[in-house]
């Protein structure tokens, strides 16, 4: 009996850490894919700077990158403040 509650005890632990490791790596996959879209739009602002660059461009196409670039800025902001894992925040300082 002794030997079983022992045993019973060591997979109740393990079944513990199994789960732990199973969060720890949805955590990371949360993460990666907040980064991955953060990534995909720093690119998408360095396009648009050196298009913006581009001496054929007028006034108003500038103004039109640069709105681009800002509604960019705020989608990077949005998901570094509101990506999150069991409620707590990754991405946010």
């Amino acid at each position: 009996l002794a030997i079983s509650e022992r045993f019973t005890t060591q997979i109740r632990g393990l079944d513990v850490a199994s789960r732990n490791a199973n969060d720890g790596i949805s955590l990371a996959q949360t993460a990666e894919g907040a980064m991955v879209e953060i990534g995909n739009n720093l690119q998408r602002i360095r396009e648009l700077a050196v298009q913006s660059a581009n001496a054929t461009n007028s006034s108003t196409d500038r103004g039109a990158l640069n709105s681009e670039v800002k509604q960019l800025a705020s989608e990077i902001d949005r998901v570094s403040s509101q990506t999150n894992f069991n409620g707590t925040k990754l991405l946010d300082g």
